[in-house]
């Protein structure tokens, strides 16, 4: 049983080694210690201005870089979208600073750019799914009512209250008839297109518009033979980690996105998804669409979204769509080279 002496006896060895601490160290380690920590704290200072060093020769090889390539893409690109016409869809979040410079590239590949539309968070919030089902369920009467109009989607829509396919992970039924709602008011196979939209897409934008789904950019686009998706980052990236999202108590917006992507993809020449290398990562919708075989070879992603490289890699991945293929390109996870080969000719 503890008694009292040994609390004293424990007591008196914490002091005594204090007390050896505090002469060795004011004594013969004083010295050595003193000049062992001073050695540590220079070789942290070193290693600290040997890393900034680094990290701005890195960030002036980047900014080189992307000027490098701004100033030869119209060559990169002339020619290979010539005759096409390409939409832009901005999902919520996106970086609307990578709009602009990507529809430069886009011109200077020859494309017609129909419009922009940027869709809100209420188009997948789960807690406003009720509100959209109904205002879709409204307007798909409108978008396969109209003779000779409307595109066929390559199979039978189900009922918009149906739940989620087994084995699939591209969003609900739900998200599969808003996603050929839209469809319809922005895309088309037809390779000749009329440049100005007809009265279907005008009642379908207008329609998503007072819903909340969305709001037209500029002028009420035509239907495009080609899509674009921008998507937002991760707030968080996780690096090195395997690129499909992970599961979360929490309601996740993702496969509508992806639902949309298909049938964007589905209802014109094909489709691209392009974001930053965090949206590759673990929760990001690029990482969503290439943990989905079948998703990722009929829609190209790119994640180099924002830079140069990224608007010349979404050039060359959409006229990669026209000849029938697809790829992950860039450098996150789950890409497979870093840009699709060149098209030859127009």
């Amino acid at each position: 049983m503890i008694d009292f002496r040994y609390h004293l006896v424990s007591l008196v060895s914490v002091f005594l080694a204090l007390a050896v601490g505090i002469v060795l160290g004011a004594g013969p380690l004083k010295d050595p210690i003193s000049e062992g920590l001073s050695q540590s704290v220079e070789q942290l200072r070193q290693d600290r201005d040997a890393l900034g060093d680094q990290l701005k020769t890195a960030q002036a090889g980047s900014r080189n870089r992307d000027t490098f390539i701004t100033g030869i893409q119209d060559h990169l690109v002339a020619g290979q979208l010539e005759g096409r016409s390409v939409v832009l869809v901005t999902l919520p979040g996106a970086d609307a600073d990578a709009v602009r410079p990507l529809t430069q590239a886009l011109a200077a590949a020859g494309a017609r750019l129909t419009g922009r539309v940027d869709l809100q968070e209420a188009w997948a919030d789960p807690a406003s799914r009720s509100a959209r089902d109904i205002a879709i369920a409204n307007l798909r009467g409108t978008a396969g009512g109209a003779s000779g109009t409307a595109t066929p989607t390559r199979t039978p829509s189900p009922s918009p209250t149906a739940t989620p396919t087994a084995g699939t992970s591209t969003g609900t039924a739900a998200d599969t008839a808003a996603a050929e709602v839209l469809a319809r008011a922005l895309v088309t196979t037809d390779s000749s297109p009329s440049e100005r939209p007809d009265e279907t897409s005008r009642t379908l934008l207008d329609g998503l518009a007072r819903a909340g789904l969305l709001d037209v950019n500029g002028d009420t686009p035509g239907r495009a033979t080609e899509a674009v998706l921008l998507a937002p980052g991760v707030a968080t990236a996780v690096q090195g980690v395997v690129p499909t999202p992970s599961p979360s108590p929490s309601p996740d917006g993702t496969p509508a996105w992806m639902a949309l992507a298909s049938v964007l993809d589905a209802d014109s020449s094909g489709a691209v998804v392009v974001g930053p290398a965090s949206s590759a990562t673990t929760g990001g919708i690029l990482a969503a669409v290439r943990g989905q075989q079948a998703l990722s070879t009929a829609v190209s992603t790119v994640d180099t979204g924002g830079t140069p490289m990224g608007d010349v890699t979404t050039v060359f991945a959409l006229r990669e769509q026209q000849q029938g293929s697809a790829g992950s390109y860039g450098f996150g996870p789950g890409s497979k080279a870093v840009l699709p080969p060149r098209a030859s000719g127009g």
